[in-house]
């Protein structure tokens, strides 16, 4: 048979065609700058989101602190109402008739100073018992359906309780006017006779029309809602809607909670007409009341998103020329990377794969094998006696016949399976999808053709010939591990020496289980 004469360019073609799918499994370059591109471009992604979020953040702030401002403006505002009303009832009731109970001659100085205080639907007196005495204002005909000359009690309301208790400015809840008919808040004060006996109070009813046109005259756009709200969450005036809101109890709504018991202080909520709001609130001094200013969070986000268009509308086109000129250049480093990456995947005397390939190959292998449940067969090979060939024909010789050995080896193999320079005279084949029966008949085919085939100086070997022996272990039979595989095989070569050489040899044919091997040989072999 003649010398097999080698094309080392058909060779590593060859090779590098063979072993196409297997390469493509690693990472390319392209990919790699893809990757490193995705994360340059999260940072940009992630500041977007959180300029987004501080500019929300921001305008939610603002509006906070000018509702609050707003919040504090009325509220200043609505306690001067309340103090010029203490300042109205504290001489009323210490008036000699209102002391000495002299009620037609109270009534007479109520109806006389009524009139000059639009914003009061009524200023009357109130004995111990209850019962209106006098009043500045007649009862309104459809406010009180009793009989003419009878007297109206007012034992049952709210603001007739805390006035009994109450040594000084106490205030009720909002109810329509028992004598007016109008919606209104009763703001109370004692009166005292000249022993100090309690004789019964003197209340303004407060038409809270003055409040709701100080709401009104703020002059504020729609989205921005004003509202007084007492203690027990009644809603007294409301800048919008005031018809359809006022008088409405929002006790239970989680933003009025909020506000109990604090001077000041801003929040967001949904409230009960469904929308969202950022708002504001002020307690008053003299009263359990509160002013609230809400904001719409629609408009505000509007406002936000209007922001960050303007941001970024030229920033964005400058990064998508970025983005664009940098895959336009990183396609040329990938294509020049692909090649230099192969050539330092490859063995340069023998173009086969070498050791490192072996390492990325066997762990994807391994892996896919385990996943799928297949079978995955490793071949060690070992050029017979090579120092003596070496010795004999020279190294140059030598290198000659490692390349005719590694495309002997190459040629004998299926188009699935890797071949490896390992190290020195040493070689390997990774057999994927392949039971022990089907690696041990490639195999054998390898060593017969090393057999068959012509080397140069080789009948001063002492077999006569240049040959190989080859130790066989499979996955997951033998082993479980990738050092394993490699370490089963190499028991196995080791055997084929020790049988005499041009032999291959099986490591399940020693004796031991895959169990052997992960608890007791592969503390050695694994």
């Amino acid at each position: 048979m003649p010398i097999l004469r080698l094309c080392p360019s058909y060779r590593g073609s060859f090779m590098l065609l063979k072993d196409e799918a297997s390469a493509s499994k690693t990472i390319s370059l392209k990919h790699r700058l893809i990757l490193l591109l995705t994360v340059m471009i999260l940072p940009f992604v992630a500041f977007f989101f959180f300029k987004a979020a501080d500019t929300r953040d921001r305008f939610e702030g603002e509006y906070q602190r000018s509702s609050l401002t707003l919040a504090l403006e009325v509220a200043r505002d609505v306690n001067e109402y309340i103090n010029s009303t203490g300042d109205l009832l504290i001489p009323i009731a210490n008036n000699n008739e209102v002391r000495t109970q002299n009620y037609p001659a109270v009534q007479e100085f109520l109806k006389g100073i009524w009139p000059n205080y639009k914003y009061y639907s009524n200023i009357t007196f109130v004995d111990v018992n209850g019962d209106i005495q006098a009043a500045g204002r007649p009862p309104a005909p459809n406010a009180n359906p009793d009989e003419a000359g009878k007297k109206v009690n007012v034992s049952d309301t709210p603001y007739y309780q805390r006035a009994m208790n109450s040594e000084g400015i106490s205030i009720g809840d909002f109810m329509l006017g028992k004598l007016s008919g109008n919606p209104v808040v009763h703001i109370t004060y004692p009166v005292f006779d000249y022993t100090g006996q309690r004789v019964g109070f003197v209340a303004a009813a407060f038409d809270l029309t003055r409040v709701q046109n100080r709401l009104l005259r703020a002059n504020l756009p729609k989205h921005t809602v004003v509202a007084v709200l007492d203690a027990s969450g009644i809603m007294l005036a409301r800048n919008i809607e005031p018809a359809k809101w006022a008088g409405k109890n929002f006790y239970k709504e989680m933003g009025f909670k909020n506000m109990l018991g604090k001077p000041d202080g801003v929040g967001k909520v949904r409230s009960s007409d469904d929308t969202t709001r950022v708002f504001a609130f002020a307690a008053l001094e003299r009263v359990p009341w509160y002013v609230r200013v809400g904001v719409d969070n629609d408009f505000i986000e509007a406002q936000a998103r209007k922001e960050l268009v303007d941001h970024f509308v030229v920033f964005v086109p400058l990064l998508l020329v970025a983005i664009f000129g940098w895959i336009w250049i990183g396609r040329d480093v990938d294509r020049f990377h692909k090649k230099t990456e192969r050539l330092g995947l490859l063995d340069p005397l023998t173009e086969l794969w070498n050791y490192r390939k072996l390492n990325q190959d066997l762990d994807l292998e391994i892996s896919r094998a385990r996943r799928k449940k297949e079978k995955l067969s490793f071949a060690m090979i070992d050029i017979d006696n090579f120092k003596h060939y070496n010795d004999a024909n020279g190294h140059q010789q030598g290198d000659e016949a490692l390349k005719q050995v590694a495309y002997i080896i190459s040629q004998a193999t299926r188009d699935t399976d890797s071949v490896y320079r390992y190290g020195g005279e040493e070689m390997c084949v990774l057999f994927r999808d392949a039971d022990k029966a089907g690696a041990m008949a490639v195999s054998e085919r390898i060593r017969k053709d090393i057999e068959e085939a012509l080397f140069a100086g080789e009948q001063e070997q002492p077999l006569g010939k240049l040959t190989i022996s080859i130790g066989v272990a499979t996955y997951p039979n033998d082993t479980v591990s990738k050092d394993g595989l490699i370490k089963c095989a190499d028991v196995g070569l080791y055997r084929a020496k020790e049988l005499g050489r041009n032999r291959l040899e099986d490591y399940s044919a020693q004796g031991f289980t895959a169990e052997d091997n992960d608890s007791h040989y592969l503390s050695n072999c694994s």
